[in-house]
């Protein structure tokens, strides 16, 4: 039998541990002051988002990551976060961070309008101003953190050698020696690849090797010393004074 002290005692340490416990469920169940609620409204659009939507503000979101931490520190986990989705739906979609910024890239220089001014020179320094502008919204190290996570992969490789070759500017490009010959400007082609591409291929290659963006006075330059001499391209003021002359 226990003594009646011993009773009290074993009743007030029950009364004592319950009253703890209860207190410690309240303050777990509480909410902090501090802590950050999602707007419900906005955790119903973010979970209603499909298909091209949900794609675009992922997009937009690695954009932002690149820009701001740059390749070497962006993750797929930072990116979910920014497009307020989850991790998951990200792999999903690309199996890897290198395929996810190919994309990310190859967004931004998916659209190129094909100039058409009448002359060659103009256009060729219309399209040189696009990747000018192509390379100012780039980051070198994206590119360069590319290169090396991409080089044991050869479909990624030849991804990011399509979108670093500017495939979709040389491709314009193409169709503005097209119009030119047409014109008389230039002799009839067909231009080798490596002809099409090669004043695209100089900015790129000072912009990834050396990290110079190219100005104004550059595009000036490649153009007029290097790629119409090489297409052979007559100038309409020149064109003018042959015909002078010849008369």
């Amino acid at each position: 039998m226990r003594s009646p002290l011993e009773i009290r005692n074993h009743w007030f340490l029950v009364l004592t541990i319950g009253s703890a416990t209860r207190k410690r469920k309240v303050s777990w169940g509480a909410v902090m002051p501090n802590t950050p609620r999602t707007d419900p409204s906005t955790a119903a659009t973010m979970s209603r988002r499909r298909g091209a939507e949900l794609e675009d503000a992922i997009l937009d979101a690695a954009r932002e990551e690149l820009a701001e931490l740059g390749y070497a520190k962006s993750t797929m986990s930072g990116i979910a976060n920014r497009a307020g989705t989850s991790k998951p739906v990200l792999y999903r979609r690309w199996s890897s961070l290198p395929e996810l910024v190919l994309d990310t890239l190859g967004s931004r220089f998916a659209d190129v309008p094909v100039p058409d001014t009448g002359d060659l020179r103009d256009d060729v320094l219309a399209l040189l101003r696009q990747a000018q502008t192509n390379l100012a919204n780039t980051r070198r190290d994206t590119v360069s953190g590319l290169i090396a996570d991409t080089a044991n992969d050869p479909r990624l490789t030849q991804r990011l050698r399509d979108l670093i070759a500017g495939s979709t500017l040389s491709n314009a490009m193409a169709t503005v020696l097209e119009r030119a010959a047409e014109r008389g400007q230039i002799p009839p082609g067909p231009w080798p690849r490596r002809v099409i591409t090669l004043p695209i291929s100089l900015l790129r290659d000072d912009f990834v090797v050396f990290g110079i963006r190219p100005s104004d006075a550059d595009l000036t330059a490649v153009t007029d010393e290097v790629f119409l001499p090489l297409l052979g391209y007559a100038s309409p003021s020149s064109a003018v004074r042959d015909s002078e002359h010849r008369g």
